[in-house]
């Protein structure tokens, strides 16, 4: 299977062509933002025609949730036409697509997780910007696009929660996180086998939920970083949503119901705090 992958020099896109080599029979060819505009659809059918792909996992976005706020036309330009530009792309190739969303696409206001079924209801211009990626993937009707939403991801490589409280730990910064959200931290390297598995076991087209098992709060995530990396005697103090005062808001509640990705899997995504152990002891052991 020949696959391209967008957004080739982010967190998931490496992810991705990692775990496409690892896999083997795979042959992977990414694009990073410099390489490929996604707004540009020219260079993206351009591309396109050129990889002659079997799949296209869509990961390029403008994920700075506050950059969004201020400036949404750019948001939806990037998340959305960028989005629909790439399902353009695909459809005249006769390509699949695996869109990667996010919960943003949700109020937060659930109290029990999200199916792909509940309704969407964006409470930032970032979520709103990938909803409007996801109606150009699913207007298509293609037998071979799909949605995968996923939550809080961190993994090697990048910008990261987990490395940004290492770094602050060890700088000994004081640390305050805040504890009213609760969501799925998501590992690249296990979201990137969960999107290459629905892909190849083409699955049926639509949304699909992927993130690692099991809830906490931000709080959660940072005690757990700490303590999995020998560091459980620095502090860390809880504070709100409201206390940090973000331009965008978050949603409060964001974990996903992947029950249907399960199913098709025939296995769970691992547990957060596996992943985050995994990641924890590449990221100790780098320079």
């Amino acid at each position: 299977m020949k696959i391209l992958v967008t957004g080739a020099g982010g967190q998931l896109g490496r992810a991705v062509q990692v775990t496409g080599q690892y896999l083997g029979g795979l042959e992977v060819k990414g694009f990073a933002h410099g390489e490929l505009a996604v707004e540009d659809a020219v260079q993206v059918r351009a591309a396109v025609d050129s990889a002659q792909p079997d799949l296209v996992v869509h990961c390029a976005a403008w994920t700075e949730v506050d950059a969004c706020e201020a400036d949404p036309a750019r948001a939806d330009l990037i998340n959305g036409v960028g989005t629909e530009n790439v399902a353009d792309a695909c459809a005249a190739a006769n390509a699949g697509l695996v869109y990667v969303s996010s919960d943003f696409v949700f109020s937060g206001d659930a109290e029990s997780p999200y199916k792909e079924t509940a309704a969407t209801a964006p409470v930032s211009a970032y979520g709103r910007s990938k909803l409007l990626g996801e109606e150009a993937v699913l207007s298509r009707g293609a037998d071979r696009f799909w949605v995968v939403r996923t939550s809080w991801v961190f993994g090697p490589g990048g910008k990261n929660f987990p490395r940004a409280i290492l770094n602050a730990a060890k700088a000994g910064k004081p640390l305050h996180v805040v504890d009213d959200q609760l969501g799925s931290p998501t590992m690249t390297l296990d979201l990137a086998r969960a999107i290459l598995d629905l892909a190849s076991a083409e699955g049926e087209p639509g949304v699909y939920h992927a993130a690692n098992e099991g809830a906490c709060s931000w709080y959660d995530f940072a005690r757990a970083t700490l303590d999995l990396s020998g560091m459980a005697e620095v502090p860390v103090a809880r504070m709100s949503s409201a206390d940090l005062d973000r331009p965008a808001r978050r949603p409060s509640y964001s974990v996903l119901d992947c029950s249907r990705l399960t199913k098709l899997r025939g296995q769970p995504m691992p547990h957060y705090h596996d992943a985050l152990k995994r990641y924890l002891d590449q990221e100790l052991d780098s320079p």
